[in-house]
């Protein structure tokens, strides 16, 4: 079903609502899942309402706790709240602290699942500052040469403001995440070859023996080490769990740096230009007719989708509607 932005959101932010939440808090979540949906990320978008209204409705949330702040850093508690309500709020606070300083690091414990971190780096680059965004999950990838799940996904997200826009890096460790994995399972296919494994170690393409199972790192070995430093950064350094549980004291790192303190905006900027124009106006592979830079696809999609509207599946609005 295709339904316009604006009925979508407001069917999200009465469900979030209805369940407990304030309504600026509704509003905070309901705008990352929307953007989500807006850039092509399905598997952080509508589908993840459900499981956040059913959490809220059941849960008494205690208020976050600032336990470290300085000039140039904090540390907050998130004290089990939303990741996303977490997150946003140490989005926040790394763009004060760059405003004032020059660079803003901040991090929080005790958090959950947070979404797309690419909202959480666009946030950054639209005030003007370099971003560089990631957390640690539960256990979802299987180390390089191992055969039991014991790294998060651990996704990563960086955002450099451009004199039109922003470049924009999204991406998990993951070979194939889980999100990707219920949508398979939802929609009854099968998982590409060479993403994951079952319970028993071996490779699978079964979405039901990969979610009992395990993801491989991408990229073989690369891909473990990048999820390995994320596990260190996000949750060992921020005192969050080294190891955590499914969906409990995730951790979750946030850096926000002001190009300023190293050249002015419009010299960075220019940077950036030529960085992308070399990129565009390189060859490109043969098939392929334009080489796109990261976010490129993504903020195309959004701008589509904010005229023409968001396909969201059919089932998945039934059960949005009861919930409302």
């Amino acid at each position: 079903m295709n339904i316009k932005v604006e009925n979508l959101r407001a069917l999200c932010q009465s469900i979030l609502t209805e369940h407990g939440l304030d309504a600026a808090d509704a509003h905070i979540v309901t705008d990352i899942l929307i953007e989500a949906e807006l850039r092509g990320r399905p598997t952080h978008g509508m589908i993840r309402l459900p499981g956040i209204a059913e959490r809220v409705s059941q849960s008494n949330q205690s208020p976050m706790v600032v336990e470290k702040d300085a000039l140039a850093y904090a540390l907050i508690n998130g004290r089990d709240n939303l990741g996303y309500l977490v997150a946003h709020r140490c989005a926040c606070a790394a763009i004060d602290k760059a405003k004032q300083s020059g660079v803003g690091i901040v991090g929080a414990r005790d958090t959950s699942h947070s979404g797309m971190l690419g909202y959480y780096a666009s946030m950054i680059a639209d005030a003007g500052l370099i971003g560089l965004v990631m957390c640690n999950t539960g256990p979802r990838i299987v180390p390089w040469g191992g055969q039991q799940p014991v790294l998060g996904t651990n996704p990563i997200a960086a955002g450099f403001p451009a004199a039109e826009g922003q470049v924009l890096v999204d991406f998990s460790c993951a070979a194939i995440t889980n999100g990707e994995i219920l949508m398979a399972i939802k929609d009854g296919k099968e998982i590409p070859a060479g993403r994951a494994l079952g319970p028993d170690g071996k490779p699978t393409t079964d979405p039901e023996q990969a979610r009992a199972g395990g993801a491989l790192p991408f990229g073989e070995h690369k891909g473990y080490a990048l999820s390995v430093m994320i596990q260190l950064f996000s949750g060992v350094l921020l005192n969050a769990a080294p190891v955590p549980e499914m969906g409990k004291n995730y951790g979750i790192f946030m850096l926000a740096i002001d190009p300023a303190i190293f050249l002015g905006m419009n010299i960075f900027q220019l940077g950036v230009g030529e960085v992308i124009h070399t990129i565009k106006n390189s060859m490109p592979a043969e098939g392929v007719t334009e080489i796109l830079i990261p976010g490129e696809r993504a903020f195309r999609e959004r701008a589509m989708r904010i005229q023409s509207g968001v396909d969201i599946d059919d089932e998945l609005i039934e059960e949005l509607q009861q919930l409302a």
